[in-house]
């Protein structure tokens, strides 16, 4: 019998078409290398090794979100995915892996399992079926909320370089004392976020994102800022869905620096997860966390064969 995570998967192949080799969701992205320096904010909140303030190496995975390697990336309902490897001492390695989105469609696994099973194109229209999708929203009032704040974030930018990224689910960084300082991850580029007009929507290539930051990159640096929302008293750790309303303290964390295009544009045995986690940094008990984890797992394995 299928594990949850096996049908999550087929699930989105259902919805993206199955393409041996690529990844279920983001098939199609551009993998850079460079470099991040950390904040002394930073090191006074986290004992992880990339947080210290030494420069340590990066790669990094700019992506479409479909999964689909064919989408368009000014597809308005696409989106993006920023993936960051931390290369440490020794030999180890810690990730940070972010969309544009707000907070997340769902809160359980289940739920992920159902609302892309809704998704899915009915075979005689291409299209989902309406009264499944529709169901499936009315019984889930935090997907609706999840969605109406989400998609203005998800339209097509004039680069992977002026779109934000943010971490759905809320990490610990753990000090020296061993006290844990509970956030969400973001990151900001550092010429801000620019949103193509309708009329570029309409002329750009398919792939435009991704043969625009590799020029842009030819011409120098690209930059992003890490910041670090912290919880206030009573925010929801374990419920990606969760908006934290009201006013935050937000920590710098540091600033990315991506530098060079890889030698293989989109490595596919490239894997990033955002619970390859590092001491001095936790998980929460955010059940989409784990899922999102162990799908990515069986998306690798099935790619890797």
């Amino acid at each position: 019998m299928a594990t949850i995570w096996e049908e999550i998967v087929d699930s989105l192949n259902a919805i993206h078409g199955s393409h041996p080799g690529l990844r279920a969701a983001h098939a199609r992205g551009t993998v850079c290398t460079g470099s991040f320096t950390a904040t002394r904010e930073a090191a006074a909140l986290s004992t992880a090794a990339h947080l210290s303030g030494d420069a340590v190496p990066v790669t990094v995975r700019f992506s479409n979100a479909s999964g689909n390697p064919r989408t368009s990336d000014a597809d308005p309902i696409a989106g993006r995915g920023m993936s960051v490897k931390f290369e440490l001492p020794r030999g180890e390695s810690t990730d940070i892996v972010c969309v544009p989105l707000k907070v997340f469609m769902v809160r359980t696994a289940a739920d992920f399992l159902a609302f892309t099973r809704a998704r899915a194109p009915d075979p005689e229209t291409g299209q989902p079926d309406p009264e499944k999708l529709g169901a499936f929203v009315a019984e889930h009032p935090e997907t609706v909320a999840a969605i109406e704040a989400s998609l203005p974030q998800i339209a097509p930018t004039t680069s992977y370089a002026t779109s934000d990224y943010n971490g759905l689910h809320a990490f610990a960084l753990v000090d020296a004392a061993g006290e844990r300082h509970w956030g969400r991850y973001s990151w900001v580029p550092e010429g801000g976020v620019e949103f193509l007009t309708s009329e570029q929507v309409a002329a750009a290539d398919e792939d435009y994102l991704q043969a625009e930051i590799v020029e842009r990159i030819a011409r120098g640096p690209v930059r992003f800022s890490l910041k670090f929302t912290l919880a206030a008293e009573g925010d929801p750790l374990d419920d990606p869905t969760a908006f934290w309303e009201g006013n935050r303290e937000l920590v710098t964390l540091g600033t990315l620096e991506v530098t060079e295009i890889s030698g293989d544009p989109d490595d596919a045995s490239l894997i990033t997860d955002p619970v390859n986690l590092t001491e001095g940094i936790e998980p929460s008990d955010d059940e989409i966390l784990e899922a999102r984890s162990r799908a990515y797992s069986v998306s690798i394995e099935r790619r890797m064969r």
